[in-house]
């Protein structure tokens, strides 16, 4: 295909986390319903917990504190995990092969969302890609990352070592919108902080915290207008998902070097 002979897979690709989420109209976890869901979940993935955290938000009425229900499921074994609260899903992996896999995982989750559970409205979604661009030792960013991504290289090197650079960057795309974040320094991180330990589950690449590392952020979303949102099915889910895709794989071309892609992840 055409779109393999532009972007052709990496034999050592830098990824670290591939993230999809779907936002909905609330629902409630009624037991049984929530049963079933975990029924469901339960072949492919043996590792389940539950949890209340506190959602802050600012009205007219001054400050608001809701108990917000969350279920997380994992399989770290196969660098999968699910996040689930009571207005959207994620799902997450560290062992990323093609797109139409990862879409094929991840839309069996969203069935069993939609068969259980049974959101009313689909208001949103997301397609997330992480990637850890790690240089050898004798070598610099500006080999693997364009130089605009990159911290001011005079300010760098009057200052000395650039903890942490950070630099974002919004397209708008046939799709969505496209955010493309490079988090550039000695921070030892290997994914965006946001997203840092929200899954559990291990990194496939070493991250070193002694010299300068990337992360590369691609953050491609569509999301309605509408506060009635969108009818919400696995078509629709799917197809959205998949238009996210090719712009976010583009991008990542775009702003790494040929020599990374060439001679350091083939």
């Amino acid at each position: 295909m055409v779109r393999d002979e532009a972007y052709p897979k990496l034999a050592r690709q830098p990824l670290t986390l591939v993230l999809a989420e779907f936002r909905f109209g609330r629902v409630a976890f009624e037991p049984a319903a929530l049963a079933a869901l975990k029924e469901r979940m339960a072949p492919r993935f043996a590792d389940m917990r539950e949890g209340v955290a506190q959602q802050v938000q600012l009205g007219d009425a001054g400050v608001t504190i809701t108990q917000a229900p969350y279920v997380v499921w994992r399989a770290p074994e196969a660098g999968a995990a699910v996040h689930l609260e009571v207005d959207r899903i994620a799902y997450a992996t560290t062992m990323y092969p093609r797109f139409e896999g990862f879409a094929k995982d991840c839309l069996e989750v969203v069935r069993a969302l939609l068969e259980t559970l049974r959101p009313p409205s689909l208001h949103r979604v997301g397609l997330r890609y992480n990637d850890a661009v790690v240089p050898m030792p004798d070598e610099l960013l500006e080999h693997y990352v364009e130089a605009p991504l990159l911290a001011f290289s005079p300010l760098a090197a009057e200052a000395g070592a650039v903890v942490r650079h950070l630099s974002e960057t919004v397209v708008q795309t046939t799709a969505g919108a496209l955010v493309v974040r490079a988090l550039a320094g000695v921070h030892g991180l290997g994914m965006m902080p946001d997203l840092q330990g929200q899954f559990g589950l291990p990194l496939q690449i070493d991250v070193p915290t002694d010299r300068p590392v990337a992360v590369l952020d691609f953050d491609h979303y569509w999301e309605v207008a509408e506060a009635e949102g969108v009818a919400f099915d696995v078509d629709a889910a799917g197809d959205r998902l998949a238009r996210l895709h090719e712009p976010a794989r583009e991008a990542f071309w775009k702003v790494t070097t040929e020599f990374a892609r060439t001679q350091r992840w083939n």
